[in-house]
Order: structure tokens, then sequence, then C-alpha cells
């Protein structure tokens, strides 16, 4: 059985709160001093064998669950197809809400909060779990799960937040009050859910639906609080932040973040900010390098942002929807009927095409990952990827440790930064590992372009000769 010890302490713990639900609370988990929810060892080493065997079934790093595939194939195989991009699918959309303001007040297309507000209105559920904002943050946490039992919570539930959560407390919430229940979740979340589902009876019945999230990565408090800071609005003082502006003639990836907190005011380009840069990987939970699910497979269905050309120059956004659920199946062909939404059909490989840089990290790059730790004798969860680094050329390796490394010492860099009051010490830490990163990347962008050149060169050449002999 895996230790739940070398878990916790080499950083596979995901924060999602789990732990403390099954154990009804005798294992706290909190936020550490590096903005991460991480459950309280001290207290889980002196846990009974039944509890730790309990924990270890429901946690999403474990060995002891079900894996994406064998979850997804008890839930959805007699009416799903089968991609190893996206897990199981039913039907696959791409496009955005109509009706209403959800797709103005939502991340990209809106689909989520439209269609709880659906399932809401047609009695299928009586409340949602999901991320909600703190109004007044006295503690200092910004954002939690909340339960939201009127539309209009729902509606103040949208857009995304990228900020530490966990879901004890929500979950005790179902468990003591009757009722059916929408969790909206990240694909670890979700799975825990489920997991969970398979040992807790009254957790399986009254979780009617999950709704997950395509995932790049979980992030700690210091990607908010970063932000703020590089704002003139330093640690403690931030009040509000929403990380999903839409711009007006830009494209959908270019969005704003807003800041309020000090005295202050600011919204200004998320490219402008150092983290706001996915691939940099600062602030990045290090259990999600150990992750190999970005499209949610155990959701009833997963939404997320359509990262592509056709779609990407919208700054108005639009959604990748891989629908799973029979019953939502028909509630959304139904609304395309009525003009409830605007939904392409779509195809797997253009879905997965839309989180190609997710795919990549979490295929190729986890495959090395693996392999590394592998190669430490350190343990890590089994995944569905072998460890491996056969195929993955020395550019990117290089790629891949930078990421790794920028992404651990993020956290203690800005820890080191907020003890000492000195915003200088986390830009000097990310200026020279930036140095490294772009090297690296630049150098493996033009390896492939000079590829793709002798390419083209040997097609010219080819085609050269075949137009001289045909004259």
């Amino acid at each position: 059985m895996t230790d739940l010890n070398i878990i916790i302490n080499e950083g596979f713990c995901i924060g999602c709160g789990l732990c403390t639900y099954v154990t009804r609370g005798t294992v706290p988990i909190s936020l550490n001093t590096l903005g991460m929810y991480q459950v309280d060892l001290g207290r889980a080493v002196t846990l009974a064998a039944k509890a730790n065997e309990k924990i270890l079934q429901v946690c999403p790093f474990s060995n002891e669950g079900l894996n994406e595939d064998l979850i997804g194939q008890k839930l959805f195989e007699g009416h799903c197809s089968y991609d190893s991009r996206i897990g199981y699918y039913k039907d696959l959309y791409i496009g955005y809400a109509l009706e209403g303001e959800f797709r103005k007040k939502g991340t990209s297309g809106g689909v989520i909060t439209w269609l709880l507000t659906e399932l809401m209105k047609s009695g299928e559920i009586d409340a949602v779990a999901h991320v909600q904002k703190v109004d007044a943050p006295e503690d200092g946490v910004l954002f939690r799960y909340g339960i939201s039992r009127s539309i209009e919570e729902v509606k103040r539930g949208a857009k995304s937040r990228y900020y530490p959560i966990e879901m004890s407390r929500v979950l005790e919430h179902i468990r003591k009050t009757p009722g059916r229940y929408a969790v909206v979740g990240l694909p670890c979340f979700i799975k825990a859910v489920r997991q969970l589902s398979e040992i807790d009876p009254i957790i399986k019945e009254r979780v009617t639906y999950c709704i997950g999230l395509v995932c790049g990565h979980l992030k700690s408090t210091g990607l908010s609080e970063c932000f703020a800071w590089q704002s003139n609005i330093e640690p403690g003082q931030l009040e509000e932040i929403d990380f999903r502006v839409k711009l007006e003639d830009r494209a959908a990836s270019h969005y704003g973040v807003y800041m309020r907190g000090g005295g202050r005011e600011e919204m200004k380009p998320v490219r402008g900010f150092m983290g706001g840069n996915w691939g940099h990987n600062l602030f990045r939970y290090p259990a999600c390098d150990f992750c190999d699910d970005v499209f949610s497979e155990t959701a009833d269905i997963s939404v997320g942002d359509a990262w592509l050309p056709q779609y990407e120059q919208d700054s108005k956004g639009s959604s990748v929807i891989v629908l799973r659920n029979i019953e939502l199946s028909q509630l959304i062909k139904s609304a395309i009927e009525m003009g409830g939404v605007a939904f392409d059909e779509s195809s797997a490989e253009k879905i997965g095409q839309s989180q190609a840089g997710g795919l990549r990290d979490r295929r190729e790059g986890l495959a090395y990952r693996l392999w590394m730790k592998q190669s430490a004798q350190e343990w890590s969860p089994t995944k569905r990827i072998a460890p491996c680094r056969k195929g993955v050329s020395s550019q990117r390796q290089k790629l891949y440790r930078l990421r790794f490394k920028m992404g651990r010492e993020s956290h203690q860099a800005w820890q080191k930064a907020k003890c000492d009051g000195n915003m200088d010490i986390f830009t000097s830490f990310f200026n020279k590992a930036n140095v490294k990163y772009k090297k690296a990347y630049f150098t493996l962008r033009q390896r492939v372009k000079y590829s793709l050149s002798l390419v083209i060169l040997r097609f010219a050449k080819k085609f050269s000769n075949y137009s001289a002999k045909k004259q």
C-alpha cells in the first residue's frame, strides 16, 4: 500500500480536502506557508490503519484507487467512444451560450454557468458545489468552495479562479443536507469525488452531476499576490481579483487581470505580468507535474477554453465541450435546436489541438519527469504514461527540467521576497530563470523551424525535378 507520508512529503498532495472529509476532520487541511492547501502531516501520521486506507482510496495521487481510464470505463463505456487525449466522449462541441449574459460574464463561452442554471431551472439539481468569491476576506483567503442554491448565486460563481481551494467543507455539507448536487471541479478533484462515491453511498446518491474543467495546473496564492504586488498592492492588501477580464478587440487569450486593495484599483493585460505565461510554471502545485488528465476525463461534461485560431481571435470567448452523460447530451441538443447555445460539432482531433501544449506536457513531459524520478530511485504515482526519455529531444528534456525547477523554486523565492518585504528578490529569481528558459525554448523553436525548412526544400526539389521530367 502507498505510504501517505511519502505522498505528502514528496509534494504529491494536491490539497483537495478529501483526507479531511473521510476522517471527519481529524486530519486537518490548511494553507501552508507557501500558499498551498496541504494535509497536516503531524496529525496524519497517527491515523488508524482503517482511516489511512480510506484516505488512500480517495486520494487522486495514490496508487490505491482506479485510474481515469478505469473510472471512465465504468461510467461511460456503454454509450461513449474513447480517445487517449480526451478520454471517453459522446458528443464534442465548440461554442458559447447565446442567451443572457452567460458568455459576457463567463471565462470563455459561459457554458458551465449556463448549464448549471438550466439544470437548476429544470429541477435536475437543488444546489451547486463550486468555487465562490469571498466578499469580505477577513483571513485573506479570496476564494473558497461553497454551495449555491439559487440561480443568482450560481451566476455569481462564474469565471475561473487561479487560486488554491479545498472541498472538505462542501462535501460535509452535502453529507448532512439531502438534495441533488452538481459538483464543479478540476480533473483531480473530480477524480477524487468519483473515488469517494465508491466508498460513500451518501455522496454517490447526492452528487448527481460532476462538471469538469479543462486544466493547465493549479496555482498557489502566490500568483494573485504576485500580480497584485506588481501593481503596487502589497501582500496582505489584496481584497479582490478577477483573473479573466475580457478585453475588446483582442484575442481571447489576451485577457486582463483586475485587482483591488490597499486603496488602489488596477486592471492590466495578463501578458504584462511575471506569472502570466503558464509555460513558466510559476506557483504551480508540485503534484501537477505528475498529472495525466487535462480534460477532466471522469466528469459528466468537461469544458475549457477553445485555444484554436478560428475561435481564439474572438475576444468574447468560446469553449470546447466534451460530453459524456446521456441526459446532458439530450439537454444540450435541445438547447441547440431552441437557440440557447451556438455550438459547432467538433472532433477529438480538434478538441485535442485546443490544448496541445497541455497535452504535450502531460504526455511527453510527464513521461520524462517520471523517468527523472525513476532514475533518482524516488517514488512517484503510477500513471497511464510510462517513464521514458526515449524520443524526447535533448532540447525538450532541458526545457522540461527548467520548467520543473522554476515551478518548485518560485515558491521559495516568493516566500523569501514576502518575508523580506522586497519584491526585487523574486524579480531577480525570475529574470535569471527566464534567461535560461528563453534560451532553451527559442533554441527548440529554431530547431523545429530548421527541420521544417529542410522538409520544404526537399519537397520543392522533388517537385522541380518532377516538372523538369514532365517537360
